[in-house]
């Protein structure tokens, strides 16, 4: 089973970057997945005139961003949160496929804060757009409080407290998006 991460920040010296990261090369290590980080950053989509199936003229890597999306069977969406939300960057992505790439697949969040709060109405906000393109949401969401003192730049987990918290989100997404696989009819 392949899941890609959308890591949705794309301002400079970002740290929800750090916790795709680590989702990344956590999943990787089952040894059983794989996982690959979507970088919105790296594709600086202009805002949304037309979604992808109907566009004229698709901006330069929609189209190859929408055949990794179609490709995976299951999707972590990370971003922080911003006033109260998830990124543009992440909501403009997504509006450009709309359903057709995200129907039936089971997405998880994950939402970062550097205060106390983790992100947690980020994490809610994206929860509604995974139902809005007809995903499966995860019911538990992966927020992250004080983003900086958990992960390094790398993505490597800095707080040993913290781990239980990272391994159960994982256990039960993986869980969930094997489940769905199987029952759709793809080999886990």
């Amino acid at each position: 089973m392949h899941i890609t991460i959308l890591s949705s920040s794309t301002r400079i010296d970002r740290l929800s970057h750090r916790v795709a990261l680590f989702l990344e090369k956590a999943i990787n290590a089952t040894g059983e997945h794989t996982a690959s980080v979507l970088d919105l950053a790296e594709f600086n989509f202009p805002i949304m005139e037309e979604v992808l199936h109907k566009h004229p003229n698709p901006p330069e890597g929609l189209p190859e961003f929408a055949a990794e999306i179609r490709r995976s069977d299951a999707h972590i969406f990370v971003s922080p949160e911003y006033n109260g939300t998830y990124t543009s960057a992440l909501k403009n992505a997504v509006d450009y496929l709309k359903e057709r790439e995200f129907s039936k697949k089971v997405i998880g969040v994950a939402a970062v804060s550097t205060g106390m709060l983790g992100g947690i109405r980020a994490a809610l906000s994206m929860q509604q757009l995974v139902l809005g393109v007809a995903g499966f949401p995860l019911p538990q969401m992966f927020t992250v409080p004080q983003v900086a003192q958990k992960f390094d730049e790398q993505g490597n987990l800095q707080d040993a407290a913290f781990e239980s918290r990272a391994s159960l989100f994982l256990q039960n997404f993986l869980w969930l998006a094997e489940a769905v696989s199987v029952k759709k009819g793809v080999e886990v």
